[in-house]
């Protein structure tokens, strides 16, 4: 149990992590990366190891093992623990006698690796923690099948110094295991493996584990054994080493990394030293010899990564060995390709610094050889038996020997192999980090620079390119916070590129990440590009773009640019770089510019581009020394706007003409100096421009200027056609004339008061002789005015206006006036804004005395005074000599005019503001003397305005709720109320919505709207509010929340908590699964529907679509229940969209648009493309359909027959039946059929009262006729019913011609014309009619196929995404064994614990029965038992069924045995066939106990195959669950007959449902509740309530067998709303003429989303189990054929439900067509479901490796057969085949899914799966069929596939024949699997009984055949039976001779 929740809680953390993206700090966002988290429940490390191959991704975790895409999507996951395991325990099967106690142990993946074998699929190796640290092989495209290693462990004896033993991993959590694939002594691939001694705590099994071994990979059956190996007890060896068992417990050796290198493999270790002059731990490298068979080679020796200072970082993390680049190998001074660099991570002893340091492998192998050569020396240090198993002890030796052979000995010395190195290979870091562990590395190359990608321990990515053996650079150092993986662990070692070197995957504990090498697309400049030193970036020039090399199109060298940044194209400069228009005009635009261009590609074309206003205007460019020259552009012909900059800078770009790319530009100047209308910006300027003071102009020639007025432009260069004055040294704006506005004090104008007024500034110019002087402008904007006045110069800074008197218009008291002055002919003297204020103190006082005094004494310069009860500019009031007040004088009493807001909450807080007049003079009259309703109001000092507004903060209330008036200036005002007030929440509607918020929700409660504000919290977080209404609700939208669930909403006004807290819940964000359809008319409103989850949480979902990056208008959807959803389509209004579809109206062409939902603030379903990849979200629009008008005069039609045919074009493009509505006045016509032309509708039997669509009634006696498709709608005409001829008319003719009897001849012929003309009529509607009918049939066909298939596929869909290991009820092996042993039984003897034994003196069955068995063990015997029995002719086809199942009963644990006895028999049966004369009889029926015999054998052997392998999608026995699943849907789908149990779907004509009555069905939605649990089930209103209850639990025990879940009659159902229990029988039942018909849905006024209960009752009836209660546990053989109970008084009552026995529903008139025309349906069902059979037919008729061995033996032994009795003729040993397996076996299965799976199998899909059976011997048969009209529906059903069966079949049957012979080794050891499935079930000596009882019966038969075979008499088998005999049953007289 514990396990199962393990598993439990991992598979649902990875579907919950594995399809989201990493947020956050996680997210790689400016290197293109993709994170994928995978975590189980663990929080130690997760993800062990990875390895890529072909484009996908292998992960090795805790528990598991997945497969990735490149785009880190999970493509599949396997589960390889936790397993019930003791570290104390052996290998299976040896650990299944282990005594020592088990627990669920965490496998973790020690070795992950993909071997390729020749000619083979490509295996994935595993090794794991558990079970000793054994191995697995799986194949890499199906995770699941794998094949488990585990050694000899039952052979394995303990004088045997060395075993062969396959647990090679580590089999802790913390021992570290390196393993990789190179080439061993032969070529051929070996693994060599290395792995930490774990064998602590006496584990012995440990003991055998070498260190460093060679692992064989083929042949299969030796794979993971050793390379080689010699058991041999003198000298034991294999291809291994060992530490010495002596010390092996403390010197751990840790194991890095490990690598090829030339003809030479490697491990990189850290290990503890043996030197007390070095740090604890060293890091050593291991050299082997991959020549070497017996690693006698080894030399490890030391890695040194030290500084120059000293510094030794002691520790490898990481290591990669690589080919190195252009600068490193130059730097190092190594040949191209002839020697590789080792690049390794070292880490100090505090782990706290790291370094990068490098090493030559031409170094490595010389200090190898040094190495070597110093042990020959005889140096003791050297010595490899320190630590090593068999290590060499060094001895001087005096020979000569070439390095190649000290680096590779081929020939095993003891002396002088395995040697311990001491003298180093060191290096120098070209790189150290502090405070950071490097944890993994992975190396690349460009063309000119090696790379190292670093992994840290705070899952970053570094990247550095290695200049030197010296010196290495860090690059996107500015990137660093966006390099983090994952900030939680470090990056794992398995780092690597993908084949491409494009992508780096990388994977810390949790995560797996996938990021570009580069990022060059990034950089949008070259000096961007270049400066950020990525190896693999460079600019592209004439492409203008930062690319890799290769995908730039002509990467020379000058085109492709990387490296320096001064490598960058750059025009460096322009000459001249601007030019004056006037110049250009002058010259027509044939100015020469010329450009000098650093490195300017060469070998191309280019042209000049100027970007003019109006378009880039390009010019051919010539080349000069130093670039290009090319002509500027006239710019008068361009229309050039200079506006008041006077200048424009226009891009000037080179195009190149190879590329058609603007690749490098610089600015170009072209500037007029006329556009300049002032002084400063003339002069401003590094234009060539003068000012003119007196002229007012700014010209390029000053030439015609007074000279006195001549300002120039700062510029000190000046155009050759420039004029010199004298005035050289006025040069820029400050010597221009300007009004300073600092310099001139702030200007006051009262009201009707002239004023003088003093101007300041710089530079004011003299007057000259015939100029006007100054003079200046106030201007006034509103109302518009323009007071003028003279001014004088004072001196060239100051200017005096004088201002007359006038009398302005004022709004608020003072404003704001323009001052400018001119002088001479209206020339503007520069001003900066300057302003003077106009005011009237009578405005600005108001009437209020405190105000006036306030200006009194804070706004000195207005002079305003409060006089004669006003406020009067001071000189008004001393020329009426009124009284002045004084500063001490009071004013009047204050008045309040308003309080706002007027009541706030008892707390207090509130912000209550107070206007009136005489609110006080200053903030100190009023600050302690304000009170509210009695209670201190504190005053707000910045927001008090004298005299006018208080704005103070009220206390709280000491009595609660009151009122109160207002005192202030201790003045009380009681008619300016403020109350007091209780606020509370009590309510909030909706009270759910998503977690991303956005949820409009409304607050109720009391007093909501008191004080100044209220805000909203929910879980502090703000909701924000939208408006109130009233003062009881509140509207606020919702906040997002990081989680789901109840949280608490609060409110608080005015910072006050007010009382009541409610509950809000979120819930998850809504999901969408699935839209349907995805086709749309351009005008929308098709509804389509949308499956996904939690939309019942939003309250206003809208559906829109976006083409080309415009999204079209909302439209709202209508949700049905949680989970579903209508959405109307929108219109697409995009005008030139619909343009372009215009031209595609006489097509079916589209329009694709992206599909988006509004759902608050839910943003996944704005964007589904990215959101949920796997949704179709692209809904197809197509041009609106064209409805035609009724062509008849006056577009009124006349209705003859039953159906009205509407023509028009494009009618099912988008739209099917349901979308289309035809009204013919007040009343809908039933439209029955859509197809494309063609709109079929039934209208109403009497004529609609003709009112038009808009209500009018219109001018035609006819109806309207309107058709609406969607939004669109179309009024085509009118119909007007036919008026039938008055049946009374014939007495009209006979009683005129009782006047007239000369006219009685003529009366009659008319009235035989008119009766002849009625009649020709009618037939011709009735041939109409039934011609609509044909047509509307054949078109129904077509269309319920498409449809239907459509349907099932996506219910299949829903169905097998479920579907996995643990979710098919496959039944156990003993089941299973039963059920195809004993079809059809419920019991038997053998289920039943042993006979009791009633032994006496004469009888000891007991011991009879242990020697009976003992005789069958005898082959001889059995056989000849076997023969004589099948001899007898009483001995039944039964008995020999019964016979040939006991007998596998008996040995389905030696089938080895059980095979022997078959292939005996199966070879006499051979010979008995050939000898008659039809051969290919043999197998075809069951007449002999062989070919009942080898139906079982098969049926066992194939068992793990069916089972095990239908746990994954592409496999037989997966297939058939998926048929079987396909065809029970799809005939529930429609109605099925409870009583006749005929279905309207069905492949079989037996079990059609034939009805000619209309049965309309209508699917219902409910919502149905089950032990507390809601479930949506799906049902037919037409359905009884038992088939309801079926369809229920169908639903809710979706995933369960059939034999756990309850029955229906077990079960009640019940309206939830009523309570009202439904049965099929109840009082309300009708009976009419003797029947009955069963109570439906529909009878209970069931509707659509209705709520349902389904309980269980009291008395439920109990169903018949079997005796042990394990094998069966279903009542009846078919649960749904359970009799319905009836009482006495309804004997002769005949039930029905949908048909009765001999149904005539024709007697309304019409068309009664033939039952044969449903057969059709036939068609309907056989094209749904055929997708489903050819897969299964394909899976069975598969050959992989997979397939069993016994299906390639026994054909080898047919085949072997025929040879032998030359049999020339094919379709013998073809049909021997066919009977054997695919009838025998195949057949059997098909038809009887239920021996396979616990499920049920209902009657109507029991026919179908006859059907396929039928069909699937057809197959087999090799004559062809004549078939014909009479031939059975189900041969013409499947008549035109047979054929493409068949090659099916003959192809399985030659795949098989090439396919390699099994050896009777590998056949023995597949059967010894089957029998070890066997787990003693069965009573095996009841079975023994069973077969005893024939031995019984024919006793003397088989006495006399024992005793005439001499074999048997030399074997005494004779009297041993006797013996058995006379212990069964006492002495006999018959048997006394044998006693």
């Amino acid at each position: 149990m514990e396990r199962k929740c393990i598993l439990m809680i991992w598979v649902c953390s990875l579907v919950l992590l594995g399809a989201k993206l990493l947020h956050g700090e996680n997210v790689y966002s400016k290197q293109e990366a993709n994170l994928l988290p995978l975590s189980g429940s663990r929080t130690t490390p997760f993800l062990n190891h990875m390895v890529i191959h072909k484009n996908l991704l292998y992960i090795g975790a805790v528990n598991g093992i997945f497969k990735l895409s490149f785009s880190l999507t999970v493509l599949a996951n396997v589960s390889t623990g936790p397993q019930n395991d003791s570290a104390l325990c052996d290998l299976p099967p040896s650990r299944d006698r282990c005594m020592h106690k088990k627990s669920l142990r965490d496998n973790v993946n020690k070795v992950l690796l993909i071997h390729e074998p020749k000619g083979e699929r490509p295996i994935l190796i595993t090794c794991g923690s558990v079970f000793q640290g054994a191995c697995e092989t799986r194949f890499s495209n199906n995770l699941h099948v794998s094949r488990k290693y585990y050694g000899q462990l039952d052979s394995m004896t303990n004088d045997l110094p060395l075993q062969d033993v396959y647990a090679i991993a580590a089999d802790t959590e913390n021992g570290s295991t390196v393993a990789y694939i190179a080439p061993g002594m032969s070529g051929n691939d070996v693994m060599y493996i290395a792995s930490t001694y774990t064998g602590t705590n006496n584990r012995l099994i440990r003991q055998n584990i070498p260190a460093i071994s060679t692992r064989k990979l083929s042949p299969r059956d030796k794979i993971f054994s050793y390379n080689n190996i010699d058991t041999s007890p003198i000298t034991p060896r294999a291809s291994s080493v060992s530490i010495k068992a002596s010390i092996r417990t403390t010197f751990l050796v840790n194991y890095v990394t490990g690598f090829t290198s030339g003809n030479f493999s490697y491990f990189v270790t850290t290990q503890p030293s043996q030197n007390k002059d070095s740090p604890n731990t060293i890091t050593k490298l291991i050299h082997l010899c991959q020549q070497d068979q017996w690693l006698t080679s080894y030399v490890d020796l030391p890695l040194v990564c030290k500084t120059e200072r000293g510094k030794v970082f002691n520790k490898v993390t990481s290591a990669r060995v690589i080919q190195p680049a252009k600068i490193l190998q130059k730097s190092m001074m190594l040949q191209p390709g002839a020697e590789e660099v080792l690049v390794a991570t070292f880490t100090d002893d505090a782990e706290r610094n790291s370094a990068v340091c490098l090493f030559g492998m031409g170094e490595v192998r010389r200090k190898v050889v040094a190495n070597v050569r110093l042990c020959r020396t005889g140096n003791s240090s050297a010595n490899g038996n320190k630590y090593i198993e068999s290590g060499s002890e060094c001895k001087l030796v005096d020979m000569m020997e070439s390095d190649e052979s000290l680096l590779c000995f081929t020939v095993m010395s003891q002396k002088f192999t395995r040697i311990a190195g001491i003298l180093p290979v060191e290096a120098q870091p070209v790189l150290v980090y502090k405070n950071t562990t490097l944890t993994s590395i992975a190396l690349s190359t460009t063309t000119d620079f090696t790379v190292a990608f670093l992994g840290t321990n705070y899952g970053n990515i570094k990247k550095i390119v290695i200049n030197s053996n010296l010196s290495a650079t860090e690059y996107d150092q500015n990137l660093q916070t966006d390099l983090t993986i994952d900030p939680r662990s470090s990056i794992n070692k398995d780092m690597q590129l993908d084949p491409t070197n494009q992508y780096l995957f990388a994977m810390s504990d949790k995560v797996v990440a996938k990021l570009r090498v580069e990022n060059c697309q990034r950089h949008s400049s070259c000096h961007e590009c270049l400066s950020s030193q990525d190896p693999y970036c460079g600019w592209c020039t004439l492409e203008n773009r930062c690319t890799v090399r290769g995908a730039c199109s002509n990467h020379d060298v000058d085109r492709w640019a990387n490296g320096q940044v001064g490598n960058c194209i750059t025009i460096m400069d322009i000459s001249p770089p601007s030019a004056s228009a006037s110049v250009v005009i002058k010259l027509n635009g044939s100015l020469i510019v010329h450009l000098s261009i650093l490195k300017l590609p060469r070998m191309t074309n280019y042209s000049c581009v100027f970007a003019l206003d109006n378009g880039p205007w390009s010019v051919p460019a010539e080349r000069w020394s130093y670039g290009l020259t090319c002509q500027t552009p006239n710019v008068t012909n361009f229309g050039l706007l200079f506006g008041e900059a006077g200048h424009r800078d226009i891009k000037l770009s080179i195009n190149s003409t190879e590329t058609g790319k603007l690749f490098v530009s610089k600015n170009f100047t072209f500037y007029n100096c006329g556009a300049f209308r002032s002084c400063s910006p003339c002069t401003d300027n590094r234009w060539s421009c003068d000012w003119c003071v007196y002229e007012n102009k700014c010209l390029f020639n000053s030439g015609n200027c007074d000279a006195r007025g001549i300002i120039v432009s700062r510029n000190e260069t000046d155009d050759d056609n420039s004029t010199k004055y004298s005035g050289e040294g006025r040069r820029g704006p400050n010597h221009c004339p300007r009004v300073d506005r600092n310099k001139t004090e702030p200007v006051y104008i009262p009201n009707e008061k002239a004023k003088p007024i003093t101007i300041q500034g710089f530079n004011f110019p003299e007057h000259l002789p015939g100029m006007e002087g100054y003079r200046s402008e106030l201007h006034i904007r509103n109302p518009s005015l323009v007071v003028r006045a003279n001014c004088d110069r004072l001196d060239s800074e100051i200017i005096r206006c004088h201002i007359p008197q006038r009398s302005y218009t004022f709004k608020t008291g003072k404003f704001q006036a323009d001052l400018r002055i001119f002088f001479g002919n209206n020339t503007e003297v520069e001003n900066d804004a300057t302003q003077v204020t106009i005011y009237s103190c009578t405005k600005l006082g108001k009437g209020d005395c405190s105000y006036c005094k306030y200006m009194q004494h804070y706004e000195i310069q207005l002079d305003c005074a409060w006089c004669q009860g006003m406020c009067e500019y001071r000189e008004f009031c001393a020329d009426t000599r009124a009284q002045i007040w004084s500063s001490g004088d009071t004013c009047p009493p204050p008045r309040i005019l308003s309080i706002n807001p007027n009541n706030g909450p008892k707390m207090g807080g509130t912000r209550v503001t107070l206007t009136g007049i005489n609110l006080g003079t200053e903030f100190k009259d009023i600050q302690n003397n304000v009170s509210i309703a009695g209670v201190p109001c504190r005053p707000i000092r910045d927001l008090y305005r004298p005299s006018q507004r208080i704005v103070c903060v009220i206390g709280a209330s000491e009595r609660g709720d009151k009122s109160g008036g207002v005192t202030v200036l201790n003045y009380v005002f009681n008619k300016i109320n403020f109350h007091y007030l209780s606020p509370s929440i009590e309510k909030v509607t909706p009270a759910h919505g998503p977690k991303s918020g956005g949820s409009v929700i409304t607050i109720k409660g009391l007093h909501l709207n008191a004080g100044n504000s209220i805000s909203i919290t929910i879980n502090n977080r703000t909701c924000d509010i939208i408006g109130h209404a009233g003062q009881k609700s509140v509207i606020c939208t919702t906040p997002a929340s990081e989680q789901t669930g109840d949280e608490m909403i609060r409110a608080s006004i005015d910072g006050n908590n007010i009382y009541g807290s409610l509950m809000f819940r979120y819930y998850d964000d809504p999901t969408i699964k699935s839209i349907s359809p995805v086709r749309s008319f351009l005008s929308g409103g098709r509804n389509i529907t949308v499956v996904g989850t939690n939309f019942t949480c939003i309250q206003r979902p809208q559906m829109f679509t976006v083409v080309a990056s415009r999204r079209s208008k909302e439209s709202d959807c209508y949700i049905l229940n949680s989970t579903m959803m209508k959405c109307p389509t929108p219109h697409m209004n995009f005008h030139d969209e619909l343009e372009r579809l215009d031209r595609l109206r006489r097509s079916t062409q589209q329009l694709s648009a992206q599909i988006g939902f509004i759902m608050d603030n839910v943003m996944s379903v704005q964007n589904l493309s990215h959101n949920f990849p796997g949704v179709a979200s692209s809904l197809e629009y197509f041009p609106d359909p064209q409805v035609f008008n009724f062509t008849e005069q006056g577009g009124e039609k006349e209705f003859k027959g039953e159906v009205l045919i509407i023509r028009g074009q494009g009618l099912n493009v988008a739209a099917s039946k349901e979308d289309v509505t035809v009204m013919i006045g007040e009343k809908m016509c039933n439209v029955t059929n859509l197809v494309e032309n063609e709109i079929y509708c039934t209208p109403p039997t009497t004529q609609p009262q003709n009112i038009q669509h808009n209500g009018v009634l219109s001018n035609s006696n006819a109806p309207q006729v309107i058709v609406k498709i969607g939004n669109r709608e179309y009024q085509i005409g009118f119909l007007a019913y036919e008026t039938p001829i008055p049946e009374g008319s014939m007495l009209g003719y006979i009683l005129g011609g009782a006047a007239a009897i000369a006219f009685v001849i003529i009366i009659a012929v008319l009235l035989f014309a008119c009766f002849y003309h009625r009649q020709k009529n009618r037939s011709k509607r009735e041939f109409r009619k039934m011609q609509i009918q044909l047509d509307s049939l054949e078109s129904n066909v077509r269309n319920e196929c498409r449809q239907a298939f459509a349907e099932l596929q996506t219910d299949m869909t829903d169905l097998t995404n479920d579907l996995d290991a643990s979710k098919k009820p496959f039944y156990s092996f003993e089941s299973y064994t039963f059920n195809v042993l004993f079809p059809g039984m419920l019991d038997h003897v053998i289920l039943h614990p042993p006979m009791q034994k009633n032994g006496n003196i004469d009888r000891h069955p007991d011991i009879g029965i242990v020697h009976f068995n003992q005789l069958l063990q005898n082959k001889h015997f059995l056989l000849l038992l076997i023969r004589t029995l099948e001899r007898q002719k009483s001995f039944s086809i039964r008995d020999k069924s019964n016979v040939a199942s006991l007998l596998m009963i008996l040995y389905q644990n030696n089938m080895e045995y059980a095979t022997e006895i078959l292939k005996t028999l199966l070879a006499d049966l051979i010979e008995k066939s050939v000898d008659s004369r039809h051969p290919k009889l043999m197998l075809r029926r069951t007449e002999s106990v062989v070919e009942k015999l080898l139906a079982n054998w098969l049926s066992l052997c194939l068992y793990k195959y069916l089972v095990e392998e239908s746990n994954f999608p592409d496999s037989a026995g997966s297939s058939l669950y998926i048929l079987y699943k396909a065809i029970k849907v799809q005939v529930e789908k429609g109605p099925i007959d409870h009583v006749t149990c005929d279905a309207r779907y069905s492949l079989s004509e037996d079990r059609l449902l034939r009805t000619e009555c209309k049965l309309e069905v209508e699917m219902l939605n409910l919502n149905v509740e089950y032990e507390g649990k809601r479930f949506k089930c799906r049902v037919l209103d037409c359905d009884t309530i038992t088939q309801a209850k079926e369809k229920m639990l169908d639903t809710i025990f979706r995933n369960f067998a059939y034999s756990q879940r309850p029955l229906a009659s077990e079960l009640d159902l019940e309206l939830s709303n009523s309570g009202r229990m439904m049965l099929d029988e109840d009082n309300t039942t009708i009976k009419v003429e003797g029947w009955k018909q069963l109570n439906t849905l529909q009878h209970y006024k069931v509707l659509d989303h209705s709520e349902m209960v389904l309980t269980h009752h009291q008395n439920c009836r109990t169903m018949p189990r079997s005796p042990n209660g394990s094998v069966h546990s279903m009542g009846f053989t078919h649960r749904d054929a359970a009799p319905i109970a009836r009482n006495e008084n309804e004997v002769g009552t005949k039930i029905w439900h949908l048909v009765k026995q001999h149904d005539d529903c024709n007697n309304g008139g019409g068309l009664k067509m033939s039952s044969e025309i449903y057969l059709t349906r036939l068609l309907a069902t056989k094209g749904t479901l055929k997708q489903y059979i050819d897969d299964f037919f394909e899976m069975v008729l598969k050959v992989d490796s997979s397939m069993p061995p016994v299906i390639k033996y026994l054909f080898d032994m047919m085949d072997q057969a025929a040879q032998r009795y030359n049999i020339t003729d094919p379709d013998v040993v073809h049909t021997w085949k066919c009977n054997s397996l695919l009838l025998r076996f195949w057949v059997n299965i098909i038809k009887n899914p239920n021996f396979v799976y616990d499920i049920q199998k209902p009657s109507i899909v029991d026919s179908c799966l006859s059907v396929v059976a039928q069909t699937f011997m057809d197959s087999c048969s090799t004559s062809e069929h004549r078939l014909g009209k009479d031939s059975p529906s189900n041969k013409l059903l499947f008549a035109k596939d047979i054929p493409k069966y068949r090659k099916w079949v003959e192809k399985y049957f030659s795949d098989i024949q090439a396919l390699q012979s099994v050896s009777d080794q590998d056949l023995n050891a597949y059967l010894a699997e089957v029998s070890r499935m066997s787990t003693g079930h069965f009573t095996k000596e009841n079975a023994l009984y069973e077969l005893y009882n024939y031995v019984q019966k024919y006793n003397n038969e088989i006495n006399e055949s024992l005793e005439m075979d001499g074999f048997a008499n030399a074997q005494q088998l004779p009297a041993k039976l006797g013996h058995v005999i006379t212990a069964m049953e006492g002495p006999s007289p018959y048997m006394r001779d044998y006693v």
